[in-house]
């Protein structure tokens, strides 16, 4: 690993991306399959398996050192409800004889109420203003749609509204300055507002489909919805970034504070590298006296955070300065995870599963472990940055264990990659800690 900003190789999923986009399955695998050959497998009640996995985890709200305007939040909630109100919702066949055309409307309009209602529920503001963003997609495509049926929205208003849309994204990156006074607290903004601005970049890219598929109403409507996501995540990163920097009374670039950062916390992290097993080695050559992890929730984990390990030539995120040093802080939290399970199982100090009652152990282990983190952390705004995510986590094992587990006996290699999360969570969360204080180091702050 370097440090510089040269372009990396070609990505890979992580488990940090499969997570950003929702895919628990890329997480969690499909399930190792089983030895006919191993005595006496441990089976587990599904059921209480689920009710386990059903409980309520830890609360971890993202860091956001801004205070966000509540016209702002009003104004994209408001946004949102008006492009809905543009169709005659529900559409009937009077309104709109395509049955199939009705549905798809339908639908969307279904998933912008879910995220409004999901908004108004959430009390994370962070959360909150990227609910709203992703209401504001369908709703607009709901409003495109009823438009283009109506023929009053056309294939050339999108694309200029796209253009628009691309031309604010460039003009707002050129204005951008890393300022601040706090480097921490500047590093998670601007990483936030650099987060989002990739986000807006990428609804704003012209789509493959722009040229060549058929103009439909829906096709307008799917135009349409990704130029207004676009808007909406420029938006948020707009205000946020005023927001940061009204409230500076001194503010002063700190473009070489975080350049130093990123290289010293990149000389660490190649430092903790030097004496990792090699990146395709197999399960029994990660640890001393293991012994046999196939199978196991312990070999689960361990075989995962090896994978996660930022070997040479490994996928480096193309992010600004702020993001790449909050990706370190979680790689270098990563690096500590598999050292802490790796000596923990040559010691023979890790639970072995053979009950619900185990993975229920599991469980409570994890959540501890996230909440001791954040009261242990020299930084807890830094600490959230890892922490809030590893939360969320919770709910991706839920949601494995009930597809895998059901209500019926099932055998533990089944659902050891599911149950192995937990224990990930522990050994992550524990090492936040020490990651936070080498950023906190990194970025001279004592």
């Amino acid at each position: 690993m370097t440090g510089d900003n040269s372009t990396p190789g070609g990505p890979r999923v992580t488990r940090r991306g499969a997570l950003a986009l929702g895919g628990a399955t890329l997480l969690a695998g499909c399930g190792a399959l089983p030895n006919p050959l191993k005595p006496d497998p441990v089976e587990l009640d599904g059921a209480a398996l689920g009710r386990v996995a059903d409980r309520e985890g830890p609360t971890v709200a993202h860091p956001l050192p801004v205070a966000v305007a509540d016209g702002h939040v009003a104004d994209s909630r408001q946004r949102a409800h008006a492009m809905l109100d543009a169709a005659p919702l529900p559409l009937t066949a009077d309104d709109l004889p395509n049955g199939a055309m009705r549905e798809e409307i339908g639908e969307h309009a279904e998933h912008a109420r879910e995220h409004l209602a999901e908004a108004v529920r959430e009390t994370d503001t962070r959360e909150r203003l990227e609910l709203l963003a992703h209401a504001r997609g369908p709703a607009r495509a709901v409003e495109a749609a009823w438009a283009a049926i109506e023929d009053e929205l056309t294939a050339a208003d999108v694309r200029s509204a796209r253009a628009s849309v691309r031309e604010d994204i460039g003009e707002f990156r050129d204005d951008r300055e890393l300022v601040g006074a706090d480097p921490v607290r500047a590093a998670i903004v601007h990483a936030l507002v650099g987060q989002w601005v990739r986000e807006a970049e990428r609804h704003a890219r012209d789509g493959a489909s722009d040229d060549r598929a058929p103009v439909t109403p829906l096709v307008l409507a799917e135009r349409a919805s990704e130029v207004e996501q676009a808007r909406a995540a420029l938006g948020n990163a707009r205000h946020v970034d005023e927001q940061f920097a009204a409230s500076l009374s001194d503010p002063r670039s700190l473009e070489s504070t975080f350049a130093d950062a990123r290289d010293s916390l990149a000389d660490s992290i190649d430092s903790r590298m030097t004496d990792k097993p090699a990146e395709h080695a197999d399960l029994p050559d990660l640890v001393d006296g293991g012994g046999d992890l196939e199978g196991t929730v312990a070999g689960a984990a361990l075989r995962r955070l090896h994978s996660e390990l930022p070997y040479e030539g490994e996928f480096v995120p193309e992010i600004d300065l702020p993001g790449r040093i909050l990706w370190q802080v979680e790689t270098l939290a990563q690096v500590g995870a598999f050292e802490r399970l790796r000596d923990r199982i040559a010691a023979g100090d890790h639970l072995t599963v053979e009950s619900v009652e185990d993975v229920s152990e599991l469980r409570a282990a994890a959540a501890t472990a996230v909440e001791d983190a954040l009261a242990d952390s020299a930084d807890e705004r830094l600490a959230r940055t890892e922490l809030a995510s590893l939360a969320g986590w919770f709910d991706y094992a839920a949601n494995d264990i009930d597809r895998s587990a059901g209500d019926d006996p099932i055998e533990l290699e089944w659902v050891a990659d599911e149950i192995a999360l937990y224990l990930e969570i522990e050994v992550i969360a524990g090492a936040v800690p020490a990651a936070v204080d080498e950023a906190l180091a990194a970025l001279d702050v004592e």
